[in-house]
């Protein structure tokens, strides 16, 4: 704008500018003046003109001098300013004619002294070209990186959620819409509530509000739902609390993968290492189990009690009540054998009525000795099935498995198996130890 000072500094020129000015808009006013005394307009224009007279002189006088100033100002802008500024440059750089070191006869000095003015002029130059290309360069790199981030976002494989304070989604990757059969801007800006298992979210509410708020991140898996063919999705899930902590705007990052593929793949292990009927471990893992422990006793020098068990006339259950039957009591023995030993032991099921007891760690020959007692005394107890009393027993064998005796599995299960007949033999019921502890 137009100051006082820069008005007195420039006042020979404003006042040429201001004179030119005064004497165009005197002959607009004058001219304006002369059409109505001379009538120009018609009679009704020229009694408005008439009767407000003094307030349309005026009101023209102060339109002019606004005009006037506007002009004066927009010349001052334009055309003042930038040649001061330029004015100054030239005094500047004609400066160097007026330093104490150079003489108007000494035409080396100041042929060196304007080399080296243009010498630094062009460092300068080169410093501006150098930050501009720091700076385009580190521009393509932000948009390389957003680039980028937008790109893993996009075609991430895992569930990439962004909601805000209020559980709104802000931002959503494809593959959650195609998980739940939602299209996109159905999903944004929507309360992502709407689109998960409200009863499987309520159950985990409590811990993921604690551990949100104490530690700002939560992780656990997660059951959502298609929601065109109803299909649950087993998912892992991780949630992050973001803060920021300029204005303590609250945003959530979700990561989920999907678990579909990984629970069956756990879900087949599973069938390959169990028995469908007692769920308990199978010949599979009995033979994995035996192996790890023999390769420890390699390194430890451990020993470990594997126990045959052999139900007792079990062929007179199926005969008499039938095989569904003998199966329920199958089922039943395999329950009391699993909490006959603890967690540490293992029992399976070998084949039909045949069962491995494999007892690790053991101390004493008195532990071992009472894990098969309190085995034969379990399995005693009669088993009542649809108010019928069924009586069971068992024969056990077993074999200590002493380290540095290069023994196979097999050679292990054929003594517990020698020491579980010889069981029989003498009156079933009861424990026959195959060596000495």
């Amino acid at each position: 704008m137009l100051s006082i000072k820069n008005f007195f500094s420039n006042y020979s020129m404003y006042k040429k500018i201001a004179f030119q000015i005064t004497v165009l808009l005197s002959f607009i006013f004058i001219t304006f003046q002369l059409l109505v005394f001379f009538r120009f307009f018609d009679e009704d224009t020229l009694n408005v003109i008439h009767n407000h007279r003094t307030k349309i002189n005026i009101l023209f006088v102060f339109t002019l001098l606004f005009i006037l100033f506007s002009f004066i100002n927009m010349i001052n802008k334009w055309f003042i300013n930038p040649l001061k500024k330029l004015n100054k440059e030239i005094n500047e750089k004609t400066n160097i004619f007026n330093n104490k070191n150079i003489h108007e006869n000494n035409i080396t000095d100041t042929f060196k002294y304007c080399t080296i003015m243009i010498d630094e002029i062009n460092k300068k130059d080169f410093q501006v070209d150098l930050e501009l290309s720091m700076l385009t360069k580190e521009k393509q790199a932000i948009m390389s990186h957003k680039q980028l981030t937008s790109s893993i976002f996009n075609n991430s494989q895992d569930i990439i959620i962004i909601i805000d304070n209020n559980g709104i989604i802000t931002r959503v990757n494809p593959t959650f819409c195609k998980l739940i059969g939602v299209k996109y801007e159905n999903l944004l800006h929507q309360p992502l509530i709407n689109f998960i298992n409200k009863i499987a979210y309520k159950n985990i509410k409590a811990s993921l509000t604690h551990e949100l708020n104490s530690c700002h991140n939560w992780q656990g898996e997660f059951t959502i739902q298609h929601l065109i063919n109803k299909k649950n999705i087993p998912l892992y899930v991780k949630i992050n609390k973001f803060i920021d902590k300029k204005n303590n705007h609250i945003q959530y990052s979700i990561i989920a993968t999907d678990l579909t593929t990984i629970k069956e793949i756990d879900r087949l292990v599973y069938i390959n290492h169990h028995d469908s009927l007692t769920e308990l471990p199978n010949r599979v893992a009995l033979t994995n189990r035996l192996n790890d422990e023999l390769n420890k006793q390699r390194t430890e020098c451990h020993k470990f009690a594997v126990v045959f068990i052999d139900l007792d006339n079990f062929k007179k259950i199926n005969d008499n009540y039938g095989h569904q039957m003998g199966d329920k009591v199958l089922k039943i023995t395999a329950y009391k054998l699993r909490n006959s030993v603890k967690k540490t032991d293992m029992v399976a099921r070998l084949s039909g009525d045949e069962f491995i007891a494999i007892i690790n760690p053991v101390t004493t020959q008195t532990d071992v000795i009472q894990t098969c007692e309190r085995i034969l005394n379990i399995l005693q107890q009669p088993i009542i099935i649809n108010n019928q009393k069924i009586a069971i027993s068992a024969s056990l064998g077993c074999y200590y498995a002493h380290p540095k005796q290069h023994q196979t599995i097999d050679d292990i299960l054929s003594q517990a198996d020698i020491a579980m007949y010889k069981a029989k033999m003498t009156g079933k019921g009861r424990i026959v130890e195959c060596n000495s502890f």
